[in-house]
């Protein structure tokens, strides 16, 4: 989700405005991720970035992640696409320097060579994906029901086994999966990012995560579930002839015989 941030903040010394309203916000985000897939049971490790969140991030995060949240499995042959390219060309950028050539060309390079090499092996790159999902999952659940993030890895591991091997048998269901469970964290960073910029709200919110480590990967997992459940149902006119059906009162009358 966050791989991005080696696009952005490539070289330290650059000088774009891009990359320098990125950096400390993006990478921060990446660097404990990488630390701790259990990023949403430790605030501590969030808060400080998503409070330097430039405005536009959030909403971008917002955006994304809440059409990912009510419609991703529409989308998500490009948003796998989209997440190898990423993953491409970051280890492309960190290939550059071991065999002697500009950064940016490999990055490029390996950008291009995965999302082509990605689109006729859909169903394993999405494997791979839902397995990711499964892990960041399974680790935040491990370190939100024990409160020992210590011992993250087995939860992660257990999320990586059950969604890798579910997206052959499942692949539709695991999908909804994955793209509900990254709009949910999009949609959650974003919210709350912008909350955090708020005067009145800054402190509350900060004291009340730190208080409450559960707080922030309870609210993910909820409407990670809401989009699961409307997308399974196919939306809000789903749920609605879901509804219609299940009430008596609305349900035709048998044909009467002559």
């Amino acid at each position: 989700m966050f791989g991005a941030q080696i696009l952005l903040a490539q070289d330290s010394g650059a000088g774009s405005n891009a990359v320098d309203f990125a950096n400390p916000t993006i990478v921060k985000l990446a660097e404990s991720l990488r630390g701790n897939i259990d990023l949403l049971s430790q605030p501590h490790e969030v808060v400080e970035p998503l409070q330097q969140l430039n405005l536009i991030w959030s909403a971008v995060f917002i955006f994304i992640g809440g059409m990912c949240v009510l419609n991703g499995y529409r989308w998500h042959k490009g948003l796998i696409l989209a997440l190898a390219a990423i993953g491409g060309i970051t280890a492309g950028l960190a290939a550059g320097p071991e065999v002697g050539a500009h950064g940016a060309l490999t990055g490029v390079a390996g950008g291009l060579l995965i999302a082509v090499l990605a689109l006729p092996l859909m169903r394993y790159t999405a494997a791979l994906m839902a397995g990711l999902a499964g892990a960041f999952v399974g680790a935040n659940i491990w370190t939100t029901v024990t409160g020992d993030s210590s011992q993250h890895m087995f939860g992660s591991i257990i999320g990586l086994i059950v969604l890798g091997m579910l997206a052959f048998v499942a692949f539709r269901l695991v999908i909804i999966l994955f793209t509900s469970i990254l709009g949910a964290v999009l949609l959650t960073t974003g919210v709350l990012s912008a909350l955090l910029k708020v005067d009145g709200m800054n402190e509350g919110l900060v004291e009340a995560l730190n208080e409450g480590p559960r707080i922030l990967p309870i609210v993910t997992g909820v409407v990670a579930m809401v989009g699961f459940v409307l997308q399974q149902s196919g939306g809000f006119k789903g749920l609605n002839e879901a509804a219609n059906k299940a009430d008596p009162s609305k349900a035709k009358p048998a044909a009467q015989g002559n």
